[in-house]
């Protein structure tokens, strides 16, 4: 298909696709299981072993590498305590913090369009 030269310079100027805020988030945090790992931390620290007790259907080789991706993009910090067994807890830095309100959006968004039949708490927290 032949192009105007109007047409070349909107192509030139126009954004890419992917350079959209919303697709970039996205990317960052959307993948199947990070989502929510971030839910439960947002709860506060948790260690591996609770993590994977409080979400269903994940795996440790999963979690484990969730954790990884999620520490590597700065939204999780990985503290190892020197207890004896030693403990690894996992937390929130401030950009993962920084999720809350988008999480209490999806939220409601759930349950007003995918839970409508379950009852869920109204007192504004995350279940």
């Amino acid at each position: 298909m032949a192009y105007s030269k109007s047409d070349e310079i909107v192509e030139i100027t126009s954004p890419k696709k992917d350079s959209c805020p919303i697709v970039e988030a996205i990317k960052e945090i959307g993948g199947e299981w990070r989502l929510i790992v971030i839910r439960y931390l947002n709860d506060g620290p948790m260690g591996f072993n609770d993590l994977l007790k409080s979400i269903e259907g994940l795996n440790s080789k999963t979690l484990s590498s969730t954790l990884k991706y999620l520490e590597a993009h700065g939204i999780v910090t990985r503290e190892v305590e020197s207890t004896r067994p030693f403990r690894v807890r996992y937390d929130l830095t401030e950009k993962g913090k920084s999720l809350k309100y988008s999480l209490e959006d999806l939220k409601r968004w759930g349950q007003q369009w995918i839970m409508k039949k379950v009852d869920m708490p109204q007192d504004g927290q995350l279940p």
